[in-house]
Parts: C-alpha cells; sequence; structure tokens
C-alpha cells in the first residue's frame, strides 16, 4: 500500500509514531526479568514501584515529558508526518496492571512494521501489556487502508511462557529480519511465530543476547548499508553471519548501556543521536553521517533511547 511499511533501518522517513510522557502519568515500576537495569537506576525502580514518578522526582519527569516533545517537534521539522500514541485513561490504564507501569514513551516495542505487516507486539512485562492500546487508532487506521494487521498472541500473565516479540528486538535488512533474545524480552516462540507470520520470503534470524541485555538495539544499530555500531560483549555469538562484513563502530559496554546504539535513522546518512554520546556522534561523523545530537537522557534512564521513542509507519525502501 502506498504511504505505508518498512524494509530496513535506513529508509527515508516519512510517518512514524513518537511517544508520550505527560510528567503526572508516569509510575514507576519493576519485575523480577528486569535485569537489565542499572545503577542506581535499579534501585530506585525496586524501591519505588507503583509509585509516581511525579512525586519522587518532578524534575526527572518533566524532563522525559520535555524531551520526547523536543524530538517529536524535531523529527516534524524534518518534514517527517508524526503521530502520538492515545493516551490511555480509566480502566485501560489499570486493568492488566493496577500499581505499575504507565510509560507510553517507547512506541517502537508495542507494535512492529515489516514489509506491508503491521503486528501488536506481545510484551513480557506485565505492567507495559496495555501499551498495543494507545496505539491500536493508528493501526486500525493502516488496516483500513490496506496494511495486513497481526496481533502476537500475549504470554502468559507471569511473563515466563510465551510467545513473546518485542519491536525493540527486531531490526530490518530487506529480506533478513533480526530479533534478539536475552529471557528479557522476545522469546523462540514469538521468533517463531513471526517467521510464519512473513513467510519463506524472508529469514527471521534469532541473535542470542546476554541475559542483562533488554533489547538488540540496545546493543546493535544499522546506521546505513553497510555501517552499524554493536556492542560485542553484549551478543553471545556476535553479529549475524550477513553484517560482518559491514564496517562497525564498537562501543563499550558502559556506552551501550548509554544507548548509544540506539538512535534514530531519518534516512540513509542522516540521523538523531543522543547528545551525550559524544564519541560515537563523533565516529559517525567520521564516516559522512550526519548526526543531530539531541538530549535524550530522562527516556534513556528508564531503558529506552531514541530508537525506542518512534516507530517508522512509512520508510521510503524497497526490497531487492
Amino acid at each position: 500500500m502506498a504511504g505505508f511499511g518498512a524494509h530496513h533501518e535506513w529508509g527515508k522517513l516519512r510517518k512514524a509514531v513518537i511517544g508520550i510522557s505527560p510528567a503526572e502519568d508516569f509510575v514507576v515500576f519493576h519485575e523480577e526479568s528486569m535485569r537489565w537495569q542499572v545503577p542506581p537506576e535499579d534501585e530506585f525502580s525496586r524501591k519505588h514501584a507503583g509509585r509516581r514518578l511525579f512525586e519522587l522526582d518532578p524534575e526527572w519527569a518533566h524532563r522525559m515529558e520535555r524531551q520526547v516533545d523536543a524530538l517529536a517537534e524535531r523529527v516534524a521539522r524534518e518534514g517527517v508526518t508524526v503521530h502520538r500514541p492515545e493516551r490511555l485513561r480509566g480502566v485501560e490504564r489499570t486493568f492488566l496492571a493496577p500499581n505499575s507501569g504507565g510509560t507510553q514513551l517507547f512506541p517502537r516495542d508495542a507494535m512492529i512494521v515489516v514489509g506491508e505487516h503491521v503486528i501488536d507486539a506481545s510484551l513480557r512485562l506485565l505492567c507495559r501489556q496495555r501499551e498495543r492500546y494507545g496505539l491500536r487508532p493508528h493501526i486500525q487506521s493502516l488496516a483500513a487502508h490496506g496494511a495486513r494487521w497481526a496481533s502476537v498472541p500475549l504470554g502468559s500473565p507471569g511473563c515466563v511462557d510465551g510467545p513473546f516479540l518485542e519491536g525493540g528486538d527486531t531490526l530490518l535488512n530487506g529480506h533478513e529480519v533480526y530479533v534478539g533474545m536475552s529471557g528479557c524480552a522476545s522469546d523462540m516462540a514469538g521468533i517463531d511465530w513471526l517467521q510464519a507470520l512473513l513467510g519463506a520470503r524472508y529469514r527471521v534470524i534469532p541473535v542470542a543476547l546476554r541475559s542483562n541485555v533488554l533489547h538488540l538495539d540496545c546493543a546493535l544499530g544499522l546506521v546505513k548499508p553497510g555501517l552499524l555500531v554493536w556492542c560485542p560483549e553484549k551478543l553471545i555469538d556476535g553479529l549475524p553471519r550477513t553484517l560482518r562484513e559491514w564496517e562497525a563502530i564498537t562501543v563499550s559496554g558502559d556506552e551501550a548501556n548509554r544507548l548509544a546504539t540506539n538512535g534514530l535513522v531519518l534516512e540513509e546518512g542522516r540521523m538523531i543521536v543522543d547528545a551525550d554520546n559524544a564519541r560515537v556522534i563523533d565516529e559517525l561523523r567520521k564516516r559522512k553521517v550526519d548526526v543531530i545530537p539531541l538530549p535524550f537522557d530522562g527516556p534513556i534512564r528508564v531503558g529506552g533511547g531514541l530508537r525506542s521513542a518512534h516507530h517508522p509507519l512509512w520508510r521510503e525502501s524497497v526490497l531487492a
């Protein structure tokens, strides 16, 4: 269908959903699968789970709201049509997990666009499973105009038995789709479900991650054809075979924890990167990438970066 779809990570971005984070909405959350958290945020979330961040640290809550709104404004100035999730209210905010969550910052995870497919994802964290409902109006509109809509079956309420499949784990490279698997998010059942949906034209390739990595895009980013950013210590078996000949910018574990691999690609050779990752910005510029630095430390502290905060609805890219 015209005006919808994505085949790669780097095609010119035309339409996207960008998250929201009203300061008074964000509720601190913690579940046992959150092994990816690092100090001091890990202790903070354990101690304060179920409380509104606005009551604990209003400056942080407002900073997240300002920074994600600034991202939406910046992307719109690039000529991208920007949509925002519908703010969840009432029973939709509470019926799955009444005492935690509340984030609509990261639409990357709760939906997945591959080719002409738009997919309701299955999130492992119980407190995030309802995020799909804030994206539902956009997905219904896409389906009404010809997109192929499917929903991954929800995993168990105990977040042990899948299928689980999350957009942050899913990277597109034409007919190859890479899906991270660490035990924190997507699992093999979700990967098998995606392969069955996409069919024989695609190869859905599992990428084994260390058990303290949330998503594949926390360890690997595809910037443009032949160029990637990655953290070797986060991937158990190294890069997928097709990517091993690409030029690679290597980042440390600390840089990966600051989500140096998690940028927003506007088009081939142009992207937005968190301003705190100065060394990675310099390495990208050495390789003729036009980088727009943007402060995003507020959302990064709760586990998601610039890629996490948006989901492409339309990238101008074609399958070979």
